[in-house]
């Protein structure tokens, strides 16, 4: 096979098998502790922690992938995604079932920022736009592919065992870790030899980091970053919130929800060819613009929608808006990011999407207990509107 043919069927393969994962955690993972009885507030406190117990990873699993090995990282992350899926499966004690959801944070922190340096390395596409969009977007659809079929594979296990929703999940995982063992090559790509322990070579590429954001000519990517960053305080309150509207307020059962998630996710595959074109003919300003500012109107009306269709609706436009803002961002980011420590540089990224996720997820759990489940999806769409005035005011035109 083509080594170009081989990168790309390796990353879309590894996406779709992260879309049936993050399908089945959005849509059931709330759903799945609030069945044992564990109260609201607890377990939005544990998603929280959880995500800041990853970020101390980042920069450590970042280093890995930058100095030795972006294979060696990925695989971690899939070995230890398996272990901590089937610790789901197994335990019923709240504090194991937290420490295996924690395992599932802490593996994803040795793939984030690695699958993309490595296919971006590899191919060597970091400065072709189009191909950078392209190849990023072919990876959404994949990965909402993976939704599909995630949001249609919980609709029948739960019907069966709500439990073997988490071991279904498990099992792909290990199959991509033998996947990535198997077939997986690293090109384009120099391991560094530096003497130093994992702890301090995290720290130099943390340090490297941290002065590429803050160097003057990359206001660009500075202006990205804030407006990312009130974006996953909107999006991460948002969805906690989400499916509490449709199983509280419109009395849906967990598994009519599964499928409601699988519809969804069909009717936006077409999201990432409508982010492609956005990006080529229009730029990447204009296109985070509008999409920011539909995701804000279609977050107010999805919690003021009063029936399942309405619902439905408003929350297929928000993940096509959505879907369209991680493909035109990825690639922003990529286009600013050096190839040298591209990985850590996602790393940094996702100690920001992190430390939003968590204060976003904490809060929103004290605003669902205080103020209820529409006023929180409210609030989240008036966060998105402040990040759409962020692009507006701080990104150049392209």
């Amino acid at each position: 096979m083509k080594f170009s043919k081989k990168v790309k069927t390796l990353l879309y393969g590894m996406e779709f098998t992260h879309g049936i994962r993050r399908a089945l955690m959005a849509a059931l993972g709330l759903i799945y502790f609030l069945s044992f009885g564990f109260n609201v507030v607890s377990i939005t406190t544990l998603f929280a922690i959880s995500v800041i117990v990853m970020t101390l990873f980042e920069f450590p699993t970042g280093a890995i992938a930058d100095y030795d090995s972006r294979k060696k990282s990925i695989m971690i992350s899939f070995f230890l995604m398996s272990l901590a899926f089937f610790g789901l499966f197994i335990f019923k004690s709240f504090w194991l079932l937290a420490g295996s959801w924690m395992l599932g944070d802490i593996a994803w922190a040795f793939f984030s920022g690695s699958g993309s340096a490595w296919s971006i390395d590899a191919l060597n596409i970091s400065k072709k736009k189009s191909k950078l969009v392209s190849l990023i977007s072919k990876g959404y659809i994949f990965e909402k592919g993976g939704h599909i079929l995630g949001g249609l594979i919980g609709l029948v296990l739960i019907s069966i065992n709500f439990r073997f929703v988490w071991l279904f999940v498990a099992i792909c995982q290990l199959f991509m870790f033998f996947i990535v063992w198997r077939y997986m090559e690293e090109r384009n790509f120099k391991p560094e030899k530096v003497k130093h322990n994992y702890l301090i070579k995290s720290m130099i590429k943390a340090r490297e980091s941290f002065s590429y954001i803050i160097h003057k000519k990359n206001k660009q990517l500075r202006a990205l970053m804030l407006g990312d960053f009130l974006g996953i305080l909107a999006g991460s309150a948002f969805f906690i919130a989400m499916p509490l509207l449709f199983i509280q307020i419109l009395n849906l059962s967990p598994g009519s929800f599964s499928g409601i998630i699988a519809l969804i996710a069909a009717l936006s595959i077409i999201s990432p060819v409508i982010a492609e074109k956005f990006a080529h003919k229009k730029g990447i300003k204009y296109s985070l613009v509008l999409f920011v500012f539909l995701s804000s109107i279609f977050m107010i009306s999805f919690a003021l929608s009063n029936s399942i269709i309405f619902a439905i609706i408003f929350l297929t436009l928000l993940r096509i808006s959505i879907v369209v803002l991680d493909v035109v961002g990825d690639s922003a980011y990529h286009c600013e990011f050096d190839s040298k420590i591209r990985a850590s540089l996602g790393s940094m990224n996702n100690v920001i999407w992190a430390i939003g996720f968590s204060i976003a997820v904490f809060l929103a759990g004290l605003s669902i207990n205080f103020i209820g489940v529409v006023n929180t999806l409210l609030i989240s769409g008036a966060l998105s509107l402040l990040e759409g005035f962020v692009y507006l005011i701080g990104l150049r035109r392209d």
